[in-house]
């Protein structure tokens, strides 16, 4: 299922992403075996893209192949969000920031703005959320950025109905891709969520590929080996391999009690137990996924 969108992988082909830190995909990375992940997932915030910019410049040495996968918040630290402050201007010289580093970076990097759009904490206005996010890819089109794929993600977990998630699409024109994350297992498991299968089929009828944008083994984690497996990774591969229309996934590799003082989430790190780990390992073995490698072979299998 091919819709010949940014960066879209040609033919039954999945795209292998990770993260979301320097340490826990360090640990992921070492724990696939040859299987690398291709995409590095990273985050910035409206207001401080220049900061962290230059920590993602030193992170990714590690891994000069990678490709990125990067979230940009349109909150700021204290939870406000700032899409009408976007659509001014007023941190223009923050994106283009952005712009200056996507351009030196040449690499592809998929851009997910305003991640979880429709999370209910960010208090996004959906008029105004697309008025930011047309004017950001605006900023990146004026100033002639060919490495970027505008990625629209949302968390079906948070909406019963896909209308309300469809009130803040941006438009054809504006997106190359649609995404959701997927953490519990009854928002995907044997295809049964409605909301998810319908984000699934809009984003068919507008012709884009899927990403998942974030992925973890949420409430089941891996501690308890093959049991953890049947809970949340089969099923979760299983809705990958039956539905096509998917061409990437990135799982974030995080012991959520550490990483995020989540612990009801659980230790979702795939190198903490051998028996998921192998099993990983072994999925991952299958021809559709494309792991590292370098770019410019990446692009021969993917469209521009």
């Amino acid at each position: 299922m091919d819709f010949n969108q940014k960066f879209e992988p040609q033919g039954n082909k999945i795209i292998h992403g990770a993260g979301q830190s320097l340490e826990t995909f360090r640990n992921y990375w070492n724990a696939v075996g040859e299987f690398k992940p291709i995409l590095y997932m990273c985050y910035l915030r409206i207001n401080k893209i220049s900061e962290k910019i230059e920590v993602i410049k030193k992170e990714i040495k590690e891994f000069p192949n990678s490709m990125l996968q990067i979230g940009l918040n349109f909150k700021v630290k204290d939870g406000s969000a700032k899409t009408k402050e976007i659509v001014k201007g007023v941190y223009d010289e923050e994106i283009l920031a952005l712009i200056d580093f996507t351009k030196k970076f040449e690499k592809p990097i998929f851009l997910r703005l305003g991640y979880e759009f429709n999370n209910p904490r960010h208090k996004y206005n959906p008029s105004d959320f697309i008025l930011a996010w047309k004017h950001i890819v605006n900023l990146f089109r004026k100033n002639n950025v060919t490495n970027v794929a505008f990625v629209w993600n949302c968390c079906t977990a948070f909406n019963r109905d896909i209308k309300d998630i469809m009130k803040f699409y941006p438009g054809d024109k504006y997106v190359d891709w649609f995404s959701n994350n997927l953490f519990g297992t009854k928002h995907f498991a044997n295809n049964k969520d409605e909301v998810t299968e319908n984000f699934v089929k809009e984003a068919e009828k507008h012709k884009k590929p899927v990403m998942i944008g974030e992925s973890s083994a949420a409430k089941v984690g891996v501690l308890n080996g093959k049991e953890s497996w049947n809970k949340w990774f089969k099923p979760y591969f299983e809705w990958i391999h039956s539905h096509p229309i998917i061409k990437a996934f990135c799982y974030i590799n995080w012991n959520w009690a550490i990483d995020w003082k989540q612990s009801e989430w659980g230790n979702c790190r795939i190198e903490e137990n051998e028996e998921v780990r192998k099993r990983y390992v072994k999925e991952l073995c299958n021809e559709k996924y494309i792991h590292m490698m370098n770019y410019n072979d990446f692009l021969k299998m993917a469209y521009s």
